[in-house]
């Protein structure tokens, strides 16, 4: 059994205020090449298709198409659950009716089987999508069911542990797994807590295809994995590759599994430099156009700094200045106890704390002026 593992698609989502559904349109073009040369037996999208529980109807128009194409153009059985950003029910909708053409959807706090089939017999795949803690403890009347670990425990009890099983078996499902990598663009499970989950309700699978943490990733040799997400959602994905998992069982159950990537026209990278050495244009292999975070070297702020990188590097969506994060990233010990300062002792720790260098001695004899003609007027002698 062949098939490709992909999630997180996270349609009609925004970046810094800007659409990204004509660069998820374009990536999902690629996958359907993709999925055409490798002629899978089934494609599992493992939650967060959608960014929004009600989407845009771009985000719509585009998930039809792609679907339509997947489906009923090149005949491959599609398995979709529904994670913590899509409203179940909308993405659910008319499941009953387009599951005889093969798209299954699943968004019910029961786990949904499929089961397909290989040369070599069936394979079932139990689809268990995002649920609150609260919805499953009262759908299963299951007092216990107090955390996200214990409800995934409840929904899986039926398939957990079984020993001497035939059948082979995979899970797709929406969750924190306890030892993932998460990255910024992630929205938290849960309030108060990790909302992380343990592998022993995924003991009696072949393969765990997972979504919600959109860095690439495997546990115990690949077999609990997750493909992350369809594209790079933040600055902090920058040096994460995107791609799919290609998974392949075989009569035994034993797992083949690559991961090939699937690069976006324009990257999301982070760029470092002195200003005018980045106005002279990009390095070999750069595209200008990529989505920019930029960290200038310079030492004293450059005006109008974002609107200039912008006419050679037009996605530039945040500046920062080095000096500044370094200043940032001194801990609380290391920053001077300001309530035993004076003014001039306050001010020069704090424009040594923030442009980490000294004044200079000008500076400290003009603010020294400021600072007794302030007093004068105040009345202080």
């Amino acid at each position: 059994m062949r098939f490709i593992h992909s999630s997180d698609w996270h349609l009609g989502r925004l970046f810094f205020g800007e659409s990204l559904t004509g660069e998820q349109a374009a990536l999902l073009q690629e996958f359907v090449i993709m999925a055409k040369e490798l002629k899978p037996d089934a494609i599992l999208v493992s939650g967060d298709v959608y960014d929004r529980s009600i989407p845009s109807a771009g985000a719509v128009s585009l998930l039809d198409e792609v679907l339509s194409t997947l489906v009923l153009d090149c005949g491959i059985p599609v398995l979709m659950i529904s994670g913590n950003h899509d409203s179940g029910n909308r993405l659910a909708f008319g499941q009953r009716i387009l599951e005889y053409k093969g798209l299954h959807v699943c968004s019910s706090v029961l786990p949904v089987k499929v089961e397909l089939s290989d040369q070599w017999g069936p394979v079932e795949f139990v689809m268990v999508p995002y649920a609150e803690t609260a919805s499953i403890r009262l759908e299963l009347d299951q007092p216990a069911a107090i955390d996200p670990d214990s409800a995934m425990q409840y929904r899986l009890a039926n398939y957990c542990h079984e020993e001497g099983r035939s059948v082979r078996r995979v899970a797709m499902a929406h969750a924190f797994l306890t030892g993932g990598q998460a990255s910024e663009s992630e929205r938290p499970l849960s309030v108060g807590g990790t909302g992380s989950i343990s592998a022993v309700p995924f003991a009696g699978f072949d393969y765990v295809a997972l979504g919600h943490l959109h860095r690439p990733q495997k546990m115990e040799a690949g077999r609990l994995s997750y493909s992350g997400s369809l594209m790079k959602y933040s600055f902090d994905e920058a040096k994460q590759a995107k791609g799919i998992f290609l998974v392949d069982l075989d009569r035994t159950g034993t797992l083949k599994q690559e991961f090939i990537p699937l690069p976006s026209r324009r990257d999301v990278r982070i760029m470092e430099g002195y200003f005018a050495d980045l106005m002279a244009g990009p390095q070999p292999g750069q595209n200008p156009e990529d989505f920019l975070s930029v960290i200038l070297w310079d030492e004293t702020p450059v005006i109008q700094a974002i609107q200039r990188l912008r006419s050679m590097y037009p996605k530039t969506m945040e500046i920062s200045y080095r000096y500044q994060l370094e200043a940032f990233s001194l801990q609380a010990g290391q920053r001077p106890d300001h309530r035993y300062l004076s003014g001039m002792d306050l001010f020069e720790s704090f424009a040594e704390w923030s442009e980490q260098k000294p004044l200079t001695p000008q500076q400290r004899e003009t603010m020294a002026a400021i600072l007794t003609e302030t007093d004068i007027e105040r009345g202080i002698d």
